[in-house]
């Protein structure tokens, strides 16, 4: 078990008692829901991180053979980014495969480097393989979702990207067979922001009133799923703890939701 890991396993707990008035209506109130919702990149597992080392791996191997620098590749493809985020994952028959080749091409073009079906599909093949080996979980992970499971609860994945890549993923993570459900956002092309979360709840067949999702984005995740009468618990990994007379929940790991949720009997594999 990581370092980080242990320290909040064993801290955790202790921390969360210096809120013991609030504590017991909000374990109460969780352990009630029925259904589990998480986000997956960021909440789930370290995506920023491994989807970084992949780029990296890809922008250096054509550093290796034509003249931009690895730096300047990198701010392309930021850029690249950051113009097609609004449309990204809008198109419900497009796979990662072929988001990532579109990407890859406008980067090739970006630096007029010649490129050939082969050269991507290298670029691709090696972005692919660096991914699986660069995924981990995010500490606590592992502990919480087996601690659903033990307890009965649907556990499901609601996220926005290619419904292949997010099916890989979590296989990939080793976690198949705690997630019931995967909602993507291939389901009518909706984001997070434009009703994903009340497709949930009808797929699901539950009111928002028997769900907790899980996410680490504002935005993104908690708002949506609040206006849908969803317990949201916001995942701030790097802010501080919250849990108020309104019932609102803030943690900054996993490890607390899983105290919260159902105290800290299981244990996790060495993988975390």
């Amino acid at each position: 078990m990581a370092e980080k890991d242990l320290i909040e396993q064993k801290l955790g707990p202790l921390y969360l008692n210096t809120y013991a008035s609030r504590i017991s209506p909000i374990q109460r109130s969780l352990q009630q829901k029925t259904h589990f919702g998480f986000d997956l990149d960021d909440t789930l597992h370290e995506f920023r991180k491994a989807s970084s080392i992949a780029s990296a791996a890809a922008f250096h191997h054509v550093a290796a053979h034509h003249p931009p620098t690895q730096e300047a590749l990198k701010a392309t493809y930021a850029h690249i980014l950051s113009q097609t985020a609004s449309a990204a994952f809008a198109d419900p028959a497009k796979t990662s495969t072929d988001y990532r080749r579109e990407r890859f091409t406008a980067l090739m073009q970006a630096h007029d480097i010649p490129t050939t079906e082969e050269t991507l599909q290298h670029l691709l093949d090696l972005y692919k393989s660096t991914l699986r080996a660069a995924l981990v979980l995010k500490p606590g992970a592992y502990a919480l979702l087996s601690t659903l499971k033990s307890m009965h609860k649907t556990v499901f994945v609601l996220t926005e990207g290619p419904e292949d890549a997010q099916r890989w993923t979590i296989e990939e993570l080793g976690i198949t067979g705690m997630a019931d459900v995967l909602i993507t956002s291939k389901r009518g092309g909706k984001g997070k922001t434009e009703g994903l979360s009340a497709a949930a709840l009808r797929e699901l067949g539950v009111g928002g009133g028997g769900m907790v999702f899980v996410g680490d984005s504002w935005t993104r995740d908690v708002l949506p799923a609040s206006e849908e009468g969803i317990l949201a618990v916001w995942y701030d990994e790097a802010g501080s703890v919250r849990l108020d007379e309104e019932g609102n929940v803030k943690v900054n790991s996993l490890w607390k939701v899983r105290e919260l949720v159902g105290g800290s009997s299981s244990s996790s594999p060495s993988t975390e």
